[in-house]
């Protein structure tokens, strides 16, 4: 990369912008702010690769701060950081800000070490990879939608969805018809509740995350457990969390959001390369998704080829 890492801290608490200053100011470019108001005025003019914001400010939310910054600068990673276990606010962070890593305060050093080294190597590929030319059009395009989830509204608005969008409906009443669809049929888009027929759907979709990043998953559950949600965006790099019951007109400017992003991945060469889960922390985890990882092993294949 021709610029070094140019990293901003946004946090009220000047105690802690001079603390992550001096850890990380050897290794960056450190921008800090205490006024998020501030940061996003510095936005407007000025580069910056990754943005790490606090959640709780008197003058403006983190999560607030995020989806303003993803206007001004879409190609900056996003890393929300906070003390509260606030479920609504990972989901805002989440869906409005497009978040790349929850943290929680006080943060680990070398977690947060871990996680910006990985934000910085996604900001350099994504600026080596930028071209002035315009991508090709791709609006006419159908994508493949494969839904986990019996629920019959979700299976309405999906269906509205792909009919309206001429995109191709899939299906998957069981984890095992979910791997077979998955390595037989290009799937652009997961739309998928936690539960699919008594079974977990989580390390499904964290081993998607590596095998396939550039699918897109939409969870939608009636579960409200915030430390599975920031294993989600973490692990999974899921897309959007919607909660059940369904409200239509979140879940429509969802899929429409995924759908836009889906054709824009189509429209940049196969290497290219914008998001990186995390591995699972727990041992069991892990091994669960390894062993996925391998049972996906024709859709690698056909990515890789």
């Amino acid at each position: 990369m021709s610029q070094p890492i140019r990293v901003m801290f946004v946090d009220d608490e000047e105690r802690i912008l001079r603390s992550l200053a001096l850890q990380f100011r050897r290794d960056y470019e450190v921008l800090v702010e205490s006024d998020p108001r501030r940061a996003l005025e510095r936005l407007k003019s000025e580069p910056v690769h990754v943005l790490v914001s606090d959640q709780r400010m008197p003058q403006m939310s983190g999560s607030e701060l995020l989806a303003q910054a993803a206007e001004l600068q879409p190609n900056a990673v996003r890393i929300l950081l906070t003390g509260y276990s606030d479920l609504d606010a990972a989901i805002e962070a989440l869906n409005s800000g497009g978040i790349f890593r929850y943290l929680t305060k006080p943060w680990e050093p070398r977690e947060m070490a871990a996680t910006l080294r990985q934000a910085g190597e996604i900001a350099a590929l994504r600026q080596r990879q930028a071209t002035p030319a315009a991508p090709r059009p791709v609006s006419a395009e159908a994508l493949n939608l494969l839904l986990l989830d019996a629920d019959p509204l979700t299976l309405e608005c999906v269906g509205a969805f792909c009919s309206e969008g001429g995109h191709r409906l899939l299906r998957a009443d069981n984890l095992s018809e979910a791997l077979r669809q998955l390595n037989e049929e290009r799937v652009d888009l997961l739309v998928s509740d936690l539960k699919l027929g008594g079974a977990d759907t989580a390390p499904l979709l964290k081993s998607l995350a590596q095998a396939h990043p550039r699918l897109l998953s939409l969870v939608v559950t009636p579960f409200r457990d915030t430390q599975a949600l920031l294993a989600l965006i973490n692990e999974a790099q899921i897309f959007r969390y919607l909660p059940k019951p369904i409200r239509k007109g979140m879940f429509d400017k969802g899929l429409r959001a995924a759908a836009e992003q889906a054709l824009l991945y189509r429209a940049q060469p196969e290497q290219v390369v914008t998001r990186l889960a995390d591995a699972p922390r727990s041992q069991p985890e892990r091994e669960r998704v390894g062993s996925l990882l391998g049972m996906l092993g024709r859709l690698r294949e056909r990515l890789s080829a």
